[in-house]
């Protein structure tokens, strides 16, 4: 028995027979400073510069209440949502977000890449697992 498991654990993993390549989603993020704006001076803007293996480009929120500044679903995407979500929510590829403080616009910005990259590594995972 020893050694059928050690030949089997020998063998070279086979390769999937059907591969695709994972296309990463690219999107632009700056933070700018507008002084004509005196209340909210600095804005976030994101802008998703490539679909990627995604099934939309638009995965910001547009429709989002004032109130809920430091929400998730305010600050950023729609990938992690399903279709009911989806449907409450309008979706974008563009979205853009005042703040009072560079500090405060630092802050969503990283958050919000941190997700949506967190995001990119489990919709990759999970859609190389279902190839093979």
């Amino acid at each position: 028995m020893l050694g059928i498991l050690k030949k089997w654990m020998q063998k070279p993993m086979q390769e999937p027979k059907h591969t695709v390549d994972y296309k990463t989603m690219e999107i632009d993020v700056v933070i700018k400073c507008f002084v004509s704006d005196k209340e909210k001076p600095f804005r976030v803007i994101f802008k998703v510069e490539k679909q990627g293996s995604f099934f939309s480009k638009d995965i910001f929120v547009k429709n989002v209440d004032s109130k809920t500044s430091y929400e998730l679903i305010h600050n950023f995407s729609t990938l992690g949502m399903n279709n009911e979500e989806l449907n409450k929510y309008e979706s974008t590829d563009y979205a853009e977000y005042s703040f009072a403080t560079l500090e405060e616009a630092k802050k969503v910005k990283d958050t919000t890449v941190d997700y949506i990259r967190f995001l990119i590594r489990e919709h990759q995972q999970e859609t190389l697992a279902k190839i093979s």
